[in-house]
C-alpha cells in the first residue's frame, strides 16, 4: 500500500522516484514528548522537595510557639512574685531541675534539639513595670536550622521565636495574697 508515499517520475529516466519526506519524524516527535514529560516529572519532584522543607520548618516553629504558650500558662497559674522569679533563666540549663521552669526547659530540649532558651522577667519595682500590677516576661527560643529548612531570611542559621507578655502579679506573697488592685 502506498498511501503515504508519493511516486514521482523522473523526466530523464522515466523511472519512479519515491519521496521519503517524513522518514524519522515519528522518532523525533517521541523524543520531544519524552523530554517534555521528563521536565514535568522533575518539576513535580522539585515541588515535593520544597514542600517537605517548608513542612519541617513549620513543624519546628509550631513546637516553639506551643512551648512559649506553655511557659506563659505556667507563669500565669501562680502569679506570686517568687514563682515568676523562678522562671528567670538565661539558658535552658540554668533553671532548677525540679521547678516548673526546669521541666519546661527539658521539654524545649526534647522537642527542639540544639535549642537555646531564655526567660527574662522585669524587676518587681514600680519603675520597672510597664503596667501597674503587671510584670513583663520575655520568652525567647532559638533553634538551629536543620539541613534544607527554610528560614524566611537569607543566610540565617537559626530560627527564633519570641513572646512578650504582661503577667498580673500578686500584691503580696502571703498564702492568701490578693491580686494587685492599686
Amino acid at each position: 500500500m502506498r498511501f503515504f508515499i508519493k511516486e514521482y517520475f523522473s523526466p530523464a529516466t522515466s523511472k519512479p522516484f519515491v519521496s521519503h519526506k517524513q522518514g524519522g519524524s515519528m522518532l523525533l516527535e517521541a523524543m520531544v514528548g519524552i523530554t517534555i514529560f521528563s521536565f514535568g516529572v522533575l518539576s513535580i519532584l522539585a515541588l515535593q522537595g520544597n514542600t517537605m522543607r517548608h513542612v519541617s520548618s513549620t513543624s519546628a516553629r509550631t513546637s516553639a510557639m506551643q512551648l512559649i504558650q506553655r511557659v506563659d500558662g505556667l507563669m500565669r497559674v501562680n502569679p506570686r512574685t517568687a514563682n515568676l522569679d523562678s522562671f528567670q533563666m538565661t539558658t535552658c540549663t540554668s533553671a532548677s531541675a525540679s521547678s516548673d521552669a526546669g521541666k519546661w526547659s527539658r521539654a524545649v530540649a526534647a522537642q527542639l534539639p540544639g535549642a537555646t532558651c531564655s526567660v527574662v522577667i522585669d524587676a518587681d519595682t514600680p519603675a520597672a513595670r510597664s503596667i501597674r500590677c503587671f510584670r513583663r516576661a520575655t520568652v525567647t527560643i532559638t533553634w538551629p536550622v536543620r539541613h534544607g529548612e527554610v528560614t524566611g531570611v537569607a543566610g540565617t542559621t537559626n530560627n527564633t521565636a519570641t513572646n512578650v507578655a504582661d503577667i498580673q502579679t500578686v500584691w503580696s506573697d502571703t498564702p492568701n495574697g490578693t491580686l494587685c488592685s492599686t
